[in-house]
């Protein structure tokens, strides 16, 4: 088997919607709250969906068993990859973004209003927040987590158990930027203006679906198609679309980006293509059940998706 170096784009899409995996294999729970689509939890990845090394992040306490409850802590301009438009994909996993001061307020309003707000996003009882986590009913699904702060600026990290701080990708200033936080001994969801190079949570947002071209009208675009069926056992079908002559790889990678099997690797023309895809070949051995990775690039066209052989 050969190893992927590096994947130029991972924008991982078309697998269950209630589940979202970002660039590391991170798998987050989503919740539909009113018309949006929030993560359940904060994010904990330490890469952008292209690869590249997210700078300045950090787990509190510098504790991997700490990141795994509470997640990551991004400096705003980490957050948005020194965007300074509002709703940029940022730190967020593909077709997902960080959120505006306006979509926060969207979600506080669909809750009753800021000041009951924080109440119903907060996750109940004191396993993870301080007593007396006031009004905590997590009735609106967001299961918020105070995973606290670090303060660039005393060199220290605070206020876990207390404080659940999140950014949104709303500046305000050169220096400062748009947060909102939940409290300990608050049913509000809080606004604070602050400094950009403090540490705080992320909570993504799925894209408006309604700012999405619609494919039905731009037909010869590069495509590739959700394998079907999805789950499979023991085969499985892939389709992909090409507006024009390209040279072609089509390839199946494992989550840690071991290859499992090339296939395509040829010039082809315009057109819509199919290529059946077995657990169990000459070239494949008996693989486990288990999340598979094929990457389709035509030129500088990448897509990327997600499949599940279950056994």
């Amino acid at each position: 088997m050969k190893t992927i170096i590096t994947f130029l784009i991972v924008c991982i899409t078309g697998f269950a919607q209630e589940t979202v995996t970002d660039y590391d294999g991170n798998i987050y729970n989503t919740i539909n709250i009113g018309n949006q689509v929030w993560l359940k939890e904060n994010l904990k990845s330490v890469h952008y969906s292209d690869g590249t090394s997210i700078p300045d992040v950090l787990a509190y306490n510098n504790s991997d068993s700490l990141k795994q409850i509470y997640g990551l802590l991004y400096t705003w301009n980490a957050a948005v990859r020194n965007s300074t438009q509002p709703g940029v994909q940022g730190v967020c996993p593909c077709e997902w973004h960080v959120p505006t001061d306006q979509e926060w307020s969207e979600l506080e309003n669909y809750l009753g209003g800021a000041s009951v707000a924080g109440g119903k996003m907060k996750d109940t009882g004191t396993t993870y927040w301080d007593s007396p986590n006031t009004e905590a009913t997590n009735s609106s699904g967001f299961t918020g987590l105070p995973a606290g702060e670090y303060d660039t600026n005393q060199g220290k990290f605070q206020l876990l158990r207390q404080y659940a701080v999140f950014w949104t990708s709303t500046a305000v200033s050169t220096l400062k930027a748009r947060e909102r936080y939940l409290s300990y001994n608050s049913s509000a969801s809080l606004i604070y203006d602050w400094y950009k190079v403090l540490n705080y949570s992320i909570r993504c947002i799925k894209d408006d679906p309604t700012g999405i071209e619609d494919e039905s009208f731009a037909p010869n675009k590069f495509k590739l198609m959700q394998n079907y069926p999805n789950p499979f056992n023991p085969s499985t079908n892939i389709q992909y679309t090409l507006s024009g002559k390209q040279f072609v790889t089509l390839r199946v990678h494992d989550v840690l980006g071991n290859e499992i099997q090339t296939l395509v690797n040829e010039e082809k023309s315009a057109g819509t293509y199919e290529v059946e895809f077995k657990s169990h070949s000459s070239y494949v051995k008996n693989l486990p059940s288990g999340v598979y990775i094929y990457r389709l690039q035509a030129g500088s066209f990448v897509q990327i998706r997600k499949m599940v052989l279950l056994k």
